[in-house]
């Protein structure tokens, strides 16, 4: 069932000039323009969905902050991989971040995206991220960040200031038997 939307006079107002100036700078869809137009003004709000559809529901701050925790996890693990001289049987693979499955996580994924297209992440993001239907990582990130966090924070802790694991580092977070 959908959300109930109310609006006061004043924000339906305001659509209806909105949607009123749209109608003139794009009269394909004056149309439509016009049937949000009498949907606002006469207060339908049973069909207010047709004027806010393509208004995505929000993206709950802890659900940003994880996408940016399994990128910024994703960050150490690809470039303390890269600067390892002995790979003890790691792969760019092992490390490299698989994205968020397009069909279940479509908000982290539209988000990652959206990160990708502003040049954020360069380095995890390189490879893309269009796995839909890929049913392991709504329970792979999880695990991993569950593993990475006592690492992150033990390095942190020691003051080095070096973000930078280890071989067998990188393979418990990424769970690969030595």
């Amino acid at each position: 069932m959908e959300k109930q939307i109310t609006l006061t006079p004043f924000e339906r107002l305001s659509l209806m000039n909105q949607l009123s100036i749209l109608k003139r700078l794009d009269p394909e869809n004056a149309e439509d323009y016009d049937d949000q137009i009498k949907i606002l003004h006469s207060g339908y709000t049973i069909r207010y969905g047709e004027v806010f559809q393509p208004v995505f529901e929000e993206m709950p701050i802890e659900e940003c902050e994880y996408v940016y925790d399994v990128l910024d996890m994703h960050r150490i693990l690809i470039t303390s991989f890269e600067s390892l001289t002995d790979k003890q049987g790691l792969t760019a693979d092992d490390v490299r971040f698989r994205g968020f499955d397009g069909n279940n996580e479509t908000k982290r994924w539209a988000f990652a995206e959206y990160l990708q297209k502003k040049g954020m992440w360069q380095e995890t993001l390189i490879g893309g991220m269009d796995n839909h239907g890929m049913a392991m990582t709504p329970h792979r990130y999880p695990q991993m960040l569950k593993r990475y966090e006592p690492i992150k924070q033990h390095i942190v802790d020691s003051l080095s200031g070096k973000w930078q694991l280890t071989a067998e580092q990188i393979k418990e977070v990424v769970g690969k038997e030595n």
